[in-house]
């Protein structure tokens, strides 16, 4: 009895898979045999995954304004981006590659410093949005973002520095 608990047990925990069962006619004690791939059954797996490939491709390649060009891998905000250009301005569509999902660049960077971000108000206009916390906004917008972006990470005065960017779907609908 033990030996059918343990069996029946042993088959639903691991499946039959590929592999089938099939008891001894000399003992009860099961024996395992694996069935042989065959290569119909390896090239199917490849088609798939090349296939799950080439349509994530497209589907970029279609959403990010139709250009075929150069293509650039940035890191941002502590994700992968793909963008068409290294120059980053306000309204910008980006394509984040963690959450495969585009996003839009606001024009605004968000920086968490213990003292007043003042030496760059010629570039842009400061926010205080919370304690230590400052909302950047670009004065012109052909402004730059990722340069600043890059400098402001590197600075030491700056604890975390982030770019805005809009993750929200386009609305087909008339605002007033």
């Amino acid at each position: 009895m033990k030996k059918i608990i343990f069996l029946t047990v042993f088959i639903i925990l691991n499946g039959c898979g590929s592999e089938e069962a099939t008891r001894s006619s000399n003992n009860d004690t099961p024996s395992v045999k694996p069935s042989p791939k065959t290569s119909a059954d390896t090239d199917k797996s490849k088609i798939t995954t090349i296939n799950s490939k080439e349509s994530s491709k497209s589907k970029f390649d279609k959403n990010i304004d139709g250009i075929n060009s150069s293509k650039y891998t940035i890191q941002l905000n502590q994700h992968k981006f793909i963008t068409k250009s290294l120059i980053l301005k306000a309204n910008q569509s980006i394509y984040n590659m963690d959450i495969n999902s585009f996003g839009v660049v606001k024009g605004s960077i968000v920086v968490i410093s213990s003292v007043e971000p003042n030496g760059l108000k010629q570039y842009f206009d400061i926010n205080k949005i919370a304690k230590e916390t400052y909302q950047l906004l670009a004065k012109s917008s052909e402004q730059d973002l990722y340069y600043w972006y890059k400098k402001l990470s590197v600075d030491p005065q700056y604890s975390t520095v982030e770019l805005e960017i809009d993750y929200s779907p386009k609305s087909d609908l008339q605002t007033y």
